[in-house]
């Protein structure tokens, strides 16, 4: 993948593996949101499939997304250090533990899902359609909450071993799960929203049996003496619950939304959810690609008490962050408009849907360079084993969140939303960077002219496509929308590399020096 910012450390190698596959499984993600348009438009059955489908994934992501990595791979780093039989029983012990769990998150969401959907989506409460279609699909999907946990508990252990690949891959496994489930169970059922909800379960089964396979290639068994690991079980919670805490605010920030958007007119929480998706694009290539790859080499460094080669390591991954974040953030604000009529403007989704989800993306796109370095600066406190500080962070932010979307949402609608979470979301960041940055300065001055030449190319940028976009109105038919979207990307794209350039930057591919990569293979 190329990058902008030479870095020769294996952090990069693992970033590029992770937004590689990232890439992939983000590609059939679109695909399958192109059929998940066609199929349920924005209207009730679509409010209700999203708000199912965001049950599992709210407390997957509480359990899952970056709080296991968080809580098990620093101590996973000591265990080690000691041997594979230390290893080994750890692993073997926090997975027994996370087993029983899940089963009683899951019977207990099961038994309480109408106080659930009541709580995630009030405003379906007196919405007989929307209520019991939601009701029905969220019994279905809320399973998947066992299977996705446990995946990503293995996906955490790959990751700490320096395999990146598998982890990254396995999304793309639901993806091709809902397309089935939309192209082929859909017609069959004659029910798109419940075909869907067994799509989710499909995925979920299917992202957990992938990985059984690459842990017996690392070497996985069942040990003895389980009990004797049980110092780093309480190390380990002592870092799950703030990190756990931590991404329960970043889960409530969602929820905020999804329970706000509920109380405006129809079609609010879809526009959010289409929109969030064209956002996460980016911020899955390369900012969580980024915090993924740094948090096992940074506990490595914090480990073995090289500070200052973890220290460099952040920064630059800091700057690569800024010179790849910070167009694509820009592209997505000014491109909005013709990025949602090529891409979902089909079947069901009207002209309405498509301006309140535009306006959602520009909202949105004004955060991602500051979520993106939210992944980064968190992997670092993490790495530390300082779970406490981005707990603080993300609680202060979730305050934020909810006092900019209440006073937002009525004037502005779904886009208040959107702004409030963009705004929260650089709190946060901006909190982040200065517990990271210390004593010593994290952007020391070239980085931070780096910085400055990307903000500059950034605008030289956005100010050409706004140019394009007056002298190339919008044209009739959708081939020809789709030609001038892509005319206008590629635009984009070369006049960033151009404007770099000029300022005396290159896009190259960022290698290890040949004798790093002669080390590696001895």
């Amino acid at each position: 993948m190329p990058m902008l910012v030479p870095m020769k450390s294996r952090t990069l190698r693992a970033a590029a593996i992770v937004g590689g596959f990232t890439m992939i499984s983000r590609v059939l993600g679109f695909v399958r949101d192109l059929l998940l348009a066609h199929a349920l438009g924005a209207g009730a059955v679509a409010d209700a499939f999203f708000v199912a489908f965001k049950l599992p994934n709210f407390f997957r992501r509480m359990l899952a997304e970056g709080t296991l990595a968080s809580a098990v791979i620093p101590v996973l780093a000591d265990a080690r250090k000691e041997g594979e039989e230390a290893t080994w029983r750890y692993l073997n012990l926090v997975l027994v533990v996370l087993i029983f769990v899940l089963l009683a998150l899951t019977l207990a969401g099961e038994l309480g899902m109408k106080a659930l959907l009541a709580l995630f989506a009030p405003g379906f409460v007196h919405d007989p359609a929307r209520w019991n279609t939601a009701l029905a699909l969220a019994h279905i999907t809320f399973p998947y909450l066992f299977f996705i946990t446990l995946a990503a508990f293995f996906w955490a252990v790959q990751n700490a071993f320096q395999r990146f690949a598998l982890a990254a891959a396995s999304p793309a496994l639901l993806n091709l799960a809902l397309i089935f489930a939309a192209v082929v169970l859909a017609p069959v059922l004659g029910d798109a929203g419940r075909a869907l909800a067994w799509g989710v379960i499909a995925g979920g089964i299917l992202q957990l049996g992938a990985q059984i396979p690459a842990l017996v290639r690392l070497g996985w068994r069942v040990a003895r003496g389980l009990l004797q690991e049980l110092a780093r079980l309480r190390e380990t919670l002592r870092l799950f619950f703030p990190a756990f805490v931590s991404v329960a605010a970043v889960q409530l920030h969602v929820l905020v939304g999804t329970i706000l958007a509920s109380l405006l007119p129809q079609g609010a929480v879809s526009a959010l959810y289409y929109a969030d998706r064209l956002v996460q694009l980016p911020l899955a290539l390369f900012g969580i690609a980024m915090g993924t790859a740094l948090l096992p080499t940074l506990s490595e460094l914090y480990r073995d008490g090289n500070d200052e080669a973890a220290h460099a390591e952040l920064a630059r991954g800091i700057t690569g962050l800024s010179w790849i974040t910070l167009p694509a953030a820009l592209g997505l604000i000014v491109l909005a408009d013709p990025i949602v009529q090529v891409l979902f403007v089909h079947g069901r989704f009207t002209e309405a849907d498509a301006a309140r989800t535009a306006a959602a993306l520009v909202a949105y796109a004004l955060g991602l360079v500051a979520f993106s370095w939210t992944k980064a600066l968190a992997a670092a406190c993490y790495a530390r084993k300082d779970a406490k500080a981005p707990m603080r962070y993300t609680l202060f932010s979730l305050a934020i969140n909810l006092a900019a979307a209440v006073a937002l949402m009525r004037p502005l609608g779904a886009a208040g939303l959107a702004l409030a979470t963009s705004a929260a979301g650089w709190a946060n960041a901006l909190l982040l960077f200065r517990r990271a940055q210390g004593k010593q300065a994290l952007l020391a001055a070239p980085h931070a002219r780096r910085i400055a030449r990307a903000l500059a190319a950034a605008l030289g940028m956005l100010a050409l496509l706004k140019l394009a976009l007056h002298l190339w109105p919008a044209p009739e038919g959708w081939a020809m929308q789709a030609l001038r979207l892509l005319a206008l990307v590629a635009t984009g794209a070369a006049s960033f590399a151009l404007l770099a350039r000029v300022m005396g930057e290159r896009i190259r591919f960022a290698k290890e020096p040949r004798d790093a990569r002669s080390a590696a293979k001895t």
